[in-house]
C-alpha cells in the first residue's frame, strides 16, 4: 500500500501555483512542515488534512484521488493500488477501499489500529448532518464513545449510528485491531 499524500500534495500545490511558503501560510503551519509532508517524512493529522484541503480549495478526498472528475463506476481496486493514510501518532493506518468517492453514496475505509492508537486525540470526530456511520471490528478490540455512550467492541461486533453525533475511539487492548468503517455520504 502506497502513501499517496506526499506526491499528491506537491502535485496539487504546483497546479495551484503555490510556493511552499504560501501554502504553509494559508494552512496555518510552517514552510518546513509542508516540505516534510511532501517528502513523506511527516504525516498530517485529520485536522491538518482538512486545513491543507481548504488552503488548496479542494475537498480532502482530492488528496487521495488523482482524478476526482473521473467516473470509476463499479470498479475493481487491487490491494496495491489502495490509498493509505498514516496518522501522526504512528499507531493508526487507514486504507481507502474505493476510488472516485465523488460519485459514490458511501465511503468504506479499513483502519489498522495498534495498541494505544486513537482517533481523535484532541477533539471528537463528527460528520455532516444526516450522515450515518457503520463500524465492524474485524480483529482485536476497540473502545468507542458516541455522545455520552461508551461501547467496548470486540471481533465481530458492529455499531451503526448517526455520524453527526460527536464520537471518538481508542485501542485500549494489547493487540492490533482492524476496523471497517463505512460512511454515508462520503465525508471527505
Amino acid at each position: 500500500m502506497k502513501d499517496w499524500i506526499p506526491e499528491r500534495l506537491k502535485e496539487l500545490r504546483k497546479q495551484k501555483k503555490l510556493t511552499l511558503e504560501k501554502l504553509a501560510q494559508r494552512a496555518g503551519c510552517t514552510k518546513s512542515y509542508i516540505s516534510q509532508l511532501e517528502r513523506g517524512t511527516s504525516a498530517p493529522s485529520l485536522s491538518m488534512l482538512s486545513r491543507l484541503a481548504d488552503a488548496l480549495e479542494i475537498r480532502v478526498v482530492q488528496l487521495f484521488d488523482e482524478d476526482p472528475g473521473k467516473t470509476h463506476g463499479d470498479c475493481h481496486l487491487k490491494k496495491d493500488d489502495r490509498r493509505t493514510i498514516h496518522y501522526p501518532d504512528g499507531k493508526v493506518t487507514s486504507v481507502l477501499l474505493t476510488r472516485g468517492v465523488f460519485q459514490k453514496k458511501m465511503q468504506p475505509m479499513l483502519s489498522i489500529v495498534e495498541p494505544g492508537g486513537m482517533r481523535n486525540n484532541s477533539e471528537n470526530i463528527a460528520h455532516p448532518k444526516d450522515s450515518e456511520e457503520f463500524v465492524w471490528v474485524l480483529k482485536g478490540e476497540i473502545d468507542f464513545e458516541i455522545g455520552r455512550k461508551y461501547f467496548c467492541l470486540r471481533k465481530g461486533d458492529t455499531l451503526y449510528f448517526k455520524g453527526d453525533i460527536s464520537h471518538r475511539w481508542m485501542n485500549n487492548g494489547n493487540k492490533t485491531a482492524e476496523i471497517l468503517f463505512v460512511w454515508t455520504p462520503p465525508v471527505w
